[in-house]
């Protein structure tokens, strides 16, 4: 970043900038799914979920309780990477732009859906599973939106309403992803369209929500 800054290769800077938010979005998202996966797994194998559950509260506001815990820990993993991305980078002189903030407040809203969804497979799911299942379908979001656009046109009518059918059913996380707009210096996006993608990742993370609240109710413990 120092030399980049110094010497200014503009490739290179747009390439530099990249290369640190994939970092910011990988190890953001990994720790996401790590906190979240064995919040409910651990306190049923420990017992501990009998003292919690013999207080007056539901089975739900446990489920909440801890998706609450684990997206606090995941915001500040967030805010520790995002931070030194941005305070090497700017203090190089590579600046990101008004538009980071904007990135930074996506990757806040993703990070509530990715720990809604991996709390949601954990109770289907043992805990290795769920990071398993969690970490492929946050990182394959993107080649699987592209294989559906690819295979839409090819496939028959019952082919296509399976592709739509999965393709709304899962979330998709680079909907939320504004880092190559950050690299090559855009403009802000419209507040409306912020708007619309908060509410689709609070529309999914309430869907996993509620189906793992489902499941842990009918769950013998």
């Amino acid at each position: 970043a120092g030399m980049m800054g110094k010497f200014g290769v503009k490739g290179l800077e747009t390439f530099l900038k990249s290369s640190a938010l994939t970092v910011v979005n990988l190890l953001s998202v990994t720790l996401a799914v790590i906190f979240t996966a064995r919040q409910i797994p651990e306190e049923v194998s420990r017992r501990t979920v009998y003292p919690l559950l013999a207080r007056p509260i539901s089975r739900f506001d446990l489920l909440f309780g801890k998706f609450l815990g684990a997206y606090a820990m995941s915001l500040v993993g967030l805010a520790l990477f995002a931070g030194i991305a941005w305070g090497a980078l700017t203090y190089f002189g590579l600046g990101m732009g008004a538009i980071f903030w904007q990135y930074l407040a996506l990757r806040v809203v993703v990070l509530g859906v990715v720990c809604a969804l991996t709390l949601g497979l954990s109770v289907f799911m043992t805990p290795q599973a769920t990071v398993t299942v969690s970490l492929l379908l946050a990182m394959i979001s993107q080649t699987f939106s592209s294989a559906v656009m690819l295979l839409d046109g090819e496939a028959e009518r019952v082919g296509r309403f399976v592709l739509h059918a999965i393709y709304f059913a899962l979330p998709q996380f680079d909907l939320f992803d504004l880092s190559a707009k950050v690299s090559f210096g855009w403009a802000t996006i419209p507040s409306s369209t912020m708007a619309q993608l908060s509410v689709y990742g609070l529309l999914h993370a309430s869907v996993w929500l509620v189906l793992g609240t489902l499941k842990f109710r009918r769950q013998a413990l």
